[in-house]
Parts: C-alpha cells; structure tokens; sequence
C-alpha cells in the first residue's frame, strides 16, 4: 500500500499524545484534533518541537501531510496561533 502525500493547511487543537508504549518517546508526542475526529500525528522536526510550547491551543498550521492506512501525519512547514479571543463583553459576539 502506498502513501499519499500532499501540501494542506489545517485548522485544530494542539494536544500530546498518551502512549502506552513509553519506549516510543522519539516518535510524535503531539497531535493536531481537527473537528474533534481527525488526528494528524505532528512530525517532531524543528517546527513540529515549536509546537511543544503551545499544548492546547488552537492553530492554522501548512505543511505536507502523509495518509498511511488511517494515520496522517504532518509535517509543519509553517504555523499560526489564534489569539486569546478578546470580545471586550457578551454583547459583541
């Protein structure tokens, strides 16, 4: 079976990932939730470590994306976080 490979953007949540297997640690420890189903594993290079500092947060990320079987990895090529949202008071949502 071969692999998909292709350059997307995607929006989502940046969470660790909770491995069973402790000695797996040099593999992605971080995932991106896009629409609370999608799992993409983030490839732990220079711009995926950035992320790291950003658990839970949300973020438009570019890069490739790898479909194996149900996996998906990506690789960030670039990333942007969302701001805190600042609405001032409930009136201006």
């Amino acid at each position: 079976m071969s692999a998909d490979i292709y350059d997307d953007t995607i929006y989502g949540q940046i969470l660790p990932i909770e491995r069973e297997d402790e000695e797996e640690e040099e593999d992605s420890s971080l995932m991106i939730l896009v629409d609370g189903e999608e799992q993409y594993l983030v490839e732990p290079d220079k711009n995926g470590l950035k992320l790291m500092d950003h658990m839970d947060k949300w973020v438009t990320a570019q890069g490739t994306i790898t479909e194996e079987g149900d996996e998906l990895l990506i690789r960030v090529r670039d990333f942007t976080l969302d701001d805190d949202w600042s609405y001032g008071d409930d009136d201006n949502w």
